[in-house]
């Protein structure tokens, strides 16, 4: 059976609530946390850093830092979005934590990314109906790691 490790990063920004950072994947039309595939001979941690970095034009020497420990880590044979059948998934959700000011005025100002409340990803689609990578949503129903009534909005 074949084998797929996933992570996921976990970008939250916390001011009144609790917001979490997507990106917009215009050919796709949704949006998208940033997930990775954990290479041969990689340590997962080691993934979410090389895949935030990539993803978003950060420095991964100075801009974030990836918890070193998962905060919740899955394992099923299931069959995800994307797949095209039922496949051994090991999934990793990792918290990253963006520490520079600069970093973070860039992250609200770019348009491609966009901050979801708990509720818009729970609910599968942004307040404007844009939706939410079905993958995201499959594994986050199956690990409750983001709930619907950390945000307000």
């Amino acid at each position: 059976m074949e084998k797929n490790e996933i992570v996921v990063a976990l970008i939250r920004h916390v001011d009144e609530q609790i917001l979490w950072l997507a990106q917009h994947n215009g050919s796709r039309r949704q949006m998208e946390f940033v997930v990775g595939r954990r290479l041969e001979g990689e340590q997962k941690r080691e993934t979410v850093s090389r895949e935030v970095s990539w993803a978003l034009g950060l420095n991964r020497n100075s801009d974030f830092l990836v918890s070193s420990m998962a905060q919740l880590n899955l394992e099923f044979v299931d069959t995800l979005p994307g797949q095209s059948g039922p496949t051994h998934n090991l999934v990793s959700f990792y918290n990253v934590e963006i520490y520079r000011t600069q970093v973070i005025d860039y992250l609200h100002t770019n348009d491609e990314l966009v901050w979801l409340s708990s509720k818009e990803i729970c609910q599968g689609k942004t307040q404007d109906g844009i939706p939410i990578d079905p993958l995201l949503i499959a594994l986050n129903k199956r690990g409750n790691v983001i709930q619907h009534w950390e945000s307000r909005r």
